[in-house]
């Protein structure tokens, strides 16, 4: 059996704030399972493959590999502290953009020790089509959050790092796009390669959670201790954005958006949400409470211009797959 079909990549994906990185943090503690802190070059270096030419040419796999370790964006020091070693290995890839791409990842993993790898992005949940057409054989897992408290994290998150359009109805239009992008995935791929995980079932049943995703990952269950003790190696010890991650599981902050939104904010976020939300078990609690007009107002401008940027992206795609054949699937 090739390596691909053997030890297929695992992704991780969800709406922001979600609980993305928690998990990836207790999946990274596996002894088999290598995954990066966010990198940003999958999705980014598959949405320019027309630039980087016919990557059977040596160079052209170099000015990829350039690329990943001088745009500013990247951080591909989650990957490796070695530039210079990064781009060797990603030369010496096969001669697709998902091989050369996943050399890095594969890096990762070899520096730890480890046999497999993966990649966490939030954002990878609305990129599912890049992600598979580089490793049809991945495996995804999905991390869905209370859209309340997700709205609600949001916000705090953008007032303190000034991201304007992260506000109520923007926060609602991110959770509503990735939960219906995660379910027309679902039905494309089946149960194989595509996992549902609840954030609150996480942090309250952790060890019946991660063994779902460890039997769904087909990794080894004496893996789930080091799993369990996600906190003594995590790599990341921000106090801020992900202050949980470092430390024990806790079930401290699932209703805090009680506090953090208004009655009417709620009311909003049910009244737009509230199909979804008991799809998934979240049951509306603002029931006769008036919605904000300016909400709505808000709300709808900025599924336009979601909707907006999303034909610019499929017409930009649709170009690309008319003149760009090139194989990008990943080799074994």
């Amino acid at each position: 059996m090739s390596p691909l079909r053997s030890a297929p990549p695992v992704f991780i994906g969800g709406c922001p704030r979600s609980g993305t990185t928690l998990l990836r943090t207790m999946l990274d503690s596996h002894p088999d399972l290598a995954i990066p802190r966010e990198t940003r070059v999958l999705v980014d270096g598959y949405r320019r493959r027309a630039e980087w030419g016919d990557l059977g040419d040596r160079e052209n796999r170099r000015r990829l590999a350039r690329w990943v370790v001088e745009r500013r964006v990247s951080r591909y020091e989650h990957l490796t502290d070695d530039a210079d070693e990064l781009v060797d290995r990603m030369v010496a890839a096969g001669p697709t953009i998902g091989s050369v791409l996943g050399a890095g990842f594969r890096l990762y993993a070899d520096r730890h020790g480890k046999t497999r790898w993966g990649d966490k992005r939030p954002s990878l949940v609305l990129n599912l089509d890049a992600a598979f057409a580089m490793y049809p054989d991945a495996r995804y897992v999905n991390v869905v959050r209370d859209p309340r408290a997700v709205v609600a994290s949001i916000r705090t998150v953008g007032r303190r790092y000034g991201w304007g359009a992260h506000g109520i109805p923007g926060g609602t239009d991110t959770w509503e796009r990735s939960v219906r992008a995660a379910e027309r995935w679902r039905r494309h791929l089946g149960p194989r390669q595509f996992l549902d995980v609840r954030y609150e079932d996480l942090v309250t049943d952790t060890a019946g959670a991660l063994g779902r995703i460890v039997e769904f990952l087909a990794l080894d269950a004496a893996g789930l201790d080091a799993m369990l003790r996600h906190h003594e190696t995590a790599d990341i010890r921000d106090k801020t954005m992900h202050a949980l991650v470092s430390q024990p599981v806790t079930t401290g902050r699932l209703r805090t958006w009680e506090q953090a939104l208004r009655p009417r904010e709620i009311a909003f976020v049910e009244d737009v949400l509230g199909d979804a939300m008991r799809r998934y078990g979240y049951e509306p609690v603002a029931a006769g409470v008036e919605v904000p007009p300016d909400l709505r107002q808000r709300h709808r401008r900025r599924r336009i211009e979601t909707r907006l940027e999303s034909e610019r992206r499929r017409a930009r795609e649709l170009w690309l797959g008319l003149t760009y054949r090139r194989p990008v699937a990943a080799q074994p």
